[in-house]
């Protein structure tokens, strides 16, 4: 069975799809928050207790910048994914006017 669909179509269908993903729906992002600052508040904890040995103070030049970067990906992405996926629409449009 053949498809009659254009193929910029097929493209502009496969970005709505896309926009329905699950990391830009709001109630993930809030699930996801959620459990960053369970995982946050736990390795506070472990370091306040663990403090005393000398690798767990090195393990904090680790720790913080991977916490860091999850925060990013968690609020950062979705804005940025909106952003690729308006920009990709724009150039499918001016393709099809061509």
């Amino acid at each position: 069975m053949e498809n009659n669909e254009t193929l910029g179509a097929s493209f502009k269908r496969e970005l709505e799809e896309a926009t329905t993903n699950t990391i830009l729906d709001p109630a993930y992002r809030k699930k996801k928050l959620i459990l960053w600052t369970v995982r946050t508040i736990i390795s506070v904890i472990l370091y306040t207790i663990f403090w005393k040995y000398n690798w767990v103070k090195w393990s904090l030049f680790l720790t913080i910048p991977l916490s860091l970067f999850s925060i990013f990906t968690i609020i950062g992405s979705p804005f940025l994914i909106k952003r690729k996926i308006k920009q990709t629409k724009k150039k499918i449009e001016e393709i099809d006017n061509d």
